[in-house]
């Protein structure tokens, strides 16, 4: 029989635990920057923004003058703004018989599967997220790749991108990992990480990445706008964060996540400027636009269209009016996107919901998971409802750290 009444601490807990258990994803990010994010007493709401630290990258000049005559940059961290826009639950009901069970029954009988059902869905949403800040990508539209040759692009790409050789992660579909052992016979080095801690789908070591077979691989799937012949349009030497292009059609769309490149733009060094050959600069399109111009349609782009310090630079140069993009794939078709990262190249965060008025509660909340455990009741029907809650958002720290590889 058991004597100890479960508690909500208790149930909030090992729902965390277990909940960072079965998100590899997560575990393969940096999560030391969520340590500045100010905990809200109060908690969120869905939509609210938290600062993300990230670190300056130094520019360098020519020539014995001092900042080549200007003035050199403030060696100051800038923000990215990280908006909490996802709330996930799983809801349960129990009886006063089932909380009495002891932890471990409880936790396999209860809390397991509704906590497995929650990082599926957690993780697959995660990873959704990071189409929308990874502008790189390799591979066949609608081909899953069956050659190491495709995953070592990929690697090139974050080469070329100067991320850091560790950690590097990869999560991949149950598909592509078929297609690459069966074809090359690959044989995987023995997880590190698997060795220090129990993540669920790790598949081992491939080329400086630790692999992870996912079924929440997520699709990209193109808007409705036909993707070929869209231009830049009539203002030459655009910059920044925002594209202006032509040629689209009212009423169209055209997907966060879609990945373009632009005529005679070429990806260039990060740090000394000079183009990479024939590499074009890809870039991805950050947020859903609905098209309301033919000459004028602004698209919100990730890298931002740089050439020179103190910003970092991406492109080789500016693009010309009327340039051709180029979109990768076809209007209105779904792409499967496995995803090769370095741990900095995304945040995300956590973040802690208040247990409302009337309803008993506990959130657990640490710097790296929040996750709010509420019982409520209903007095006209005599029931009631336990449900797991968690807030979260992702935003691109350096998002060039990563690359697609496309199926």
């Amino acid at each position: 029989m058991a004597n100890t009444v479960l508690t909500h601490q208790m149930i909030a807990r090992e729902a965390a635990g277990m909940l960072e258990e079965q998100l590899p994803f997560l575990k393969g990010l940096n999560r030391s920057r969520e340590k500045a994010i100010g905990r809200d007493v109060d908690g969120y709401s869905e939509g609210a923004t938290v600062k993300i630290k990230i670190p300056p990258a130094s520019a360098i000049y020519n020539g014995p003058i001092f900042a080549g005559g200007g003035s050199a940059p403030d060696q100051k961290e800038t923000f990215a703004n990280l908006t909490v826009n996802t709330r996930k639950h799983v809801a349960l009901m129990f009886s006063a018989a089932e909380r009495a069970l002891e932890l471990t029954d409880f936790k396999e009988r209860f809390l397991r599967p509704a906590i497995s059902t929650l990082a599926s869905g957690v993780q697959a949403d995660l990873l959704n997220q990071a189409l929308w800040w990874t502008p790189q990508v390799v591979g066949t539209a609608g081909a899953v790749p069956s050659s190491s040759v495709t995953y070592s692009a990929a690697r090139v790409w974050l080469e070329k991108m100067l991320a850091p050789e560790e950690p590097r992660m990869a999560i991949w579909s149950s598909d592509a990992q078929s297609a690459l052992i069966d074809a090359s016979k690959v044989l995987f080095n023995p997880s590190r990480l698997l060795a220090e801690s129990y993540l669920k789908g790790s598949c081992g070591e491939f080329m400086g990445f630790e692999f992870f077979e996912s079924q929440a691989t997520p699709y990209l799937t193109n808007g409705t706008q036909t993707l070929t012949g869209l231009t830049i349009s009539a203002t030459a030497g655009q910059s920044g964060s925002v594209l202006n292009i032509a040629g689209a059609t009212i009423g169209n769309t055209i997907a966060a996540g879609a990945i373009f490149t632009i005529a005679n733009v070429y990806a260039v060094h990060p740090l000394l400027g000079f183009a990479y050959g024939t590499t074009l600069r890809q870039f991805v399109v950050t947020a859903p636009v609905t098209v309301t111009s033919t000459t004028q349609q602004p698209i919100p782009v990730y890298p931002p269209i740089t050439t020179a310090a103190p910003d970092i630079p991406f492109c080789s140069a500016l693009p010309a009016a009327s340039a051709a993009l180029t979109f990768w794939g076809s209007a209105n078709t779904a792409y499967r996107q496995n995803l090769l990262f370095q741990r900095d190249a995304y945040a995300a965060a956590f973040v802690p919901l208040p247990v409302i008025a009337g309803c008993e509660g506990y959130t657990f909340d640490t710097d790296e998971m929040a996750v709010r455990v509420m019982t409520g009741g209903n007095v006209l029907n005599d029931t009631e409802v336990t449900r797991i809650d968690v807030l979260y958002g992702l935003v691109g720290v350096r998002g060039y750290h990563a690359c697609r590889v496309s199926e």
